[in-house]
């Protein structure tokens, strides 16, 4: 080997060992609200793979096929007798897959660590396919931050970890964006091409709103029809046609082969997930809601207030570095140093802002629910912009300062750049997604899930706690995959709905009620349980950053009073 390629290997064993232990320790210390809804889902998928009942491997508009995969995958580690048991399919939105998983000896948490196990591998997998894209359409010394900036963000590292589609989902559409940029503006091996249309069929395996990757490259192509190459218009047109079409028919292809629901009804999973995604984007709900997709009742916001509530997301939940990187980047496209700055970095940068506004633009845009993981892959490119920046900004230095230009120097510098990222998530370790930037007052994702698992661990050291009986507001997975007793779920739609009639009765049949203070902004219906429990004091606080975050009440502490109150 000679020596280039050794200084390759130790660049990328350098960055793997930078990246992987924010990913995998303490991976399974949280279970979010949404988990369970994919362990299950995905339990049931590997279920119908196994019956071949192809029909109804399907989750809506997501379609989520490869986290289902994920977690089938996860369930052929630990649990593959499962699929011979004759159980059936489990409601997601009921507890008895559980109650199934320890019937039988087994535990839905080691489901989940399998699980994420597994899809970490793939995210690594992904991070190193686009490390080489980058290298190949810019330089080595760039991709490394680049790469390394973007897997240590607090924010998508905290996602990534997660049983989710997100953090698969950003890095499908680096790697497809990153593919189709070095076929058309570096080296027209058809590979690339194959690959990026590969990374977008998964990219809509994953999520369907990965569909804005279509109008990029579409705007790619079209950019290159007015390059001057030495072709005519029209031999451009058709290059650009037959580039689209190979790259639309990988995409379908990956699509139809890793979804076994388009083998039997490829109509009815077309018209779920497009039908649905429409549905929800321009009327705020399921077509099961709505009953049917109404094009005359569609209705964009009008205002800005939408991309507003995204962009104050993103930024209260980005590092210092990341911001500066940007600034960084910016530069470039100033910069009159053409000699060393590869021809495609500019239109490389311009490409990844592009797809990371239109994430924003259309989350901001359309109706339904504002949850900040929506743009991750916003996140991501501009992470991925920052580190190219730092890598400019390396370079105007190594210009200026000749001694920076000894070996291994670069290495050193982007080591402790990538460092000071992981430093600014380390505080908020396992809970990463809850990372608040030093100028933002609030984090833009609270309340979801965190903390659960350690009122579990605290009712865990009790004597009998297998005895105990557990009332836990939003706990199912939460809490009760780690707690050994018996977990009573205190769903969010009883204090809506005012079902105060089932809140006493499940407290009284309890022994500790759980609540989780921390989303009372959010959702202030929860004030009619909090106010209520006001005059009593929890037996247990528990904090996560200085916040308060969870009430543990012990039943017997609890006066008549307030259930009076509660049924008033």
């Amino acid at each position: 080997m000679d020596k280039n390629k050794w200084h390759g290997l130790i660049l990328l064993l350098v960055l793997l060992a930078l990246i992987i232990p924010s990913h995998v320790i303490g991976i399974d210390r949280v279970v979010t609200i949404d988990e369970p809804w994919w362990v299950i889902s995905g339990s049931n998928y590997y279920y119908a793979l196994t019956h071949q009942d192809f029909e109804i491997t399907i989750y809506d508009y997501h379609p989520a096929v490869t986290t289902t995969w994920i977690v089938t995958a996860g369930m052929l580690s630990y649990f593959p007798k499962y699929r011979a048991l004759e159980q059936g399919y489990f409601d997601v939105r009921k507890p008895k897959f559980e109650d199934f998983m320890r019937a039988n000896g087994k535990e839905a948490l080691d489901l989940v660590r399998n699980s994420r196990f597994i899809q970490t591998a793939l995210l690594l997998a992904l991070a190193v396919l686009g490390y080489f894209l980058l290298q190949k359409l810019i330089d080595r010394t760039t991709a490394f931050p680049a790469i390394g900036l973007a897997m240590t963000a607090p924010f998508f590292l905290g996602h990534s970890r997660l049983l989710n589609h997100e953090g698969m989902l950003a890095m499908f559409v680096l790697v497809s964006l990153l593919g189709m940029q070095t076929y058309l503006n570096k080296d027209r091996k058809l590979i690339y091409l194959l690959v990026s249309g590969a990374a977008f069929g998964l990219a809509q395996l994953t999520k369907s709103s990965s569909i804005v990757v279509v109008g990029v490259f579409g705007l790619m192509l079209v950019v290159g029809l007015f390059k001057n190459n030495g072709q005519t218009f029209s031999a451009k047109f058709w290059d650009a046609v037959k580039s689209f079409m190979i790259w639309f028919g990988t995409a379908a292809l990956v699509y139809f082969i890793l979804w076994p629901g388009m083998w039997v009804a490829p109509g009815k999973m077309l018209a779920e997930v497009y039908g649905n995604a429409f549905s929800y984007a321009f009327q705020g709900a399921r077509i099961e809601v709505t009953e049917q997709l109404q094009p005359s009742s569609f209705s964009l916001v009008t205002k800005f207030d939408g991309i507003a509530l995204y962009l104050r997301s993103w930024a209260s939940s980005t590092t210092p570095v990341t911001w500066l990187g940007l600034i960084f980047a910016i530069m470039i496209f100033f910069s009159k140093d053409k000699e060393r700055l590869p021809a495609p970095i500019r239109s490389t940068l311009v490409y990844l802002a592009l797809l990371g506004g239109l994430f924003i633009a259309m989350f901001g845009i359309a109706q339904g629910r504002n949850s900040p993981h929506y743009i991750l892959s916003s996140y991501v490119c501009f992470d991925v912009m920052a580190g190219i920046g730092w890598a400019f900004v390396w370079m105007q230095l190594q210009n200026r300062w000749t001694g920076l230009n000894r070996a291994y120097s670069s290495i050193l510098f982007f080591v402790v750049l990538i460092g000071v990222q992981i430093s600014f998530g380390l505080p908020y370790a396992p809970y990463y997604f809850t990372y608040k930037s030093p100028l933002a007052n609030q984090a833009a994702t609270l309340g979801y899930g965190e903390g659960l698992a350690e009122a579990s661990d605290y009712l865990a050291q009790k004597p009998n706690a297998t005895e105990i009986r557990a009332y836990v507001y939003n706990g199912m997975g939460t809490f009760s995959f780690f707690f050994p007793g018996k977990t009573l779920v205190f769903k969010r739609v009883y204090l809506i709905d005012e079902d105060f009639a089932t809140i006493t009765k499940d407290m009284r049949n309890s022994d500790y009620l759980v609540l989780y203070p921390i989303v009372r902004e959010k959702q202030p219906e929860t004030e009619k349980i909090l106010g209520a429990l006001q005059s009593v004091n929890p037996e247990k606080i528990i904090l996560i950053n200085g916040l308060e975050y969870i009430y543990i009440y012990k039943i017997a502490d609890i006066p008549e009073s307030v259930y009076s109150e509660l049924n008033r």
